[in-house]
């Protein structure tokens, strides 16, 4: 029963919320699929073994990057970190390090995670705030400086949002969601 997909350049993942578990096929160079294959690619859909010690609640992929969300609203991520995508702080990927899967750094509970199959760059969604991470220079994270931050930085709007989703590409993010008050607009 599988409740979420979601691509990225040459892979995919596959999450069956009711048992928590993920698959996933395709492209492995860079462990965005959470394990050691020497870049060897999934060639058939596998298992992947994501140990948190919660349930998997939601999945979310990038260009070569993937992440997982857990009930108890923290994050994980593996894959590609080039421009800091993964959230964790350095700009080294998961085979480099062979780490197979990092924590990504948001204090809150975050209750969504956002990117797109072209994107280098990652936004977590809680309560109140956007946090942002990865590639930013074409202002993709909605800060006003560039420059690629492998910490989630808040993202400021002009005011009060609700925001349900964020999808971004190489180029631009786009952001669904409301405002809370007129702002007058």
């Amino acid at each position: 029963n599988i409740d979420e997909i979601s691509t990225g350049l040459s892979f995919a993942i596959f999450l069956d919320k009711d048992k928590s578990r993920v698959w996933g096929t395709g492209s492995n160079l860079y462990w965005q699929q959470c394990a050691g294959t020497s870049g060897i690619p999934f060639q058939s859909v596998r298992e992947i073994n994501i140990d948190k010690g919660g349930d998997i609640i939601h999945i979310e992929t990038s260009r070569e990057s993937s992440y997982f969300l857990f009930d108890d609203g923290k994050a994980r991520s593996c894959g590609r970190n080039d421009e800091g995508q993964l959230g964790n702080g350095d700009f080294i990927n998961s085979e480099s390090q062979n780490k197979p899967i990092v924590d990504v750094d948001v204090e809150e509970d975050i209750i969504r995670i956002g990117s797109g199959p072209s994107s280098q760059s990652v936004f977590f969604i809680t309560a109140e705030d956007v946090w942002a991470a990865g590639l930013n220079d074409r202002h993709q994270l909605g800060i006003d400086e560039i420059g690629s931050r492998d910490m989630p930085v808040q993202v400021e709007f002009q005011c009060e949002v609700s925001i349900n989703y964020v999808s971004s590409s190489g180029t631009h993010t786009v952001a669904d969601g409301f405002y809370i008050d007129d702002c007058n607009l």
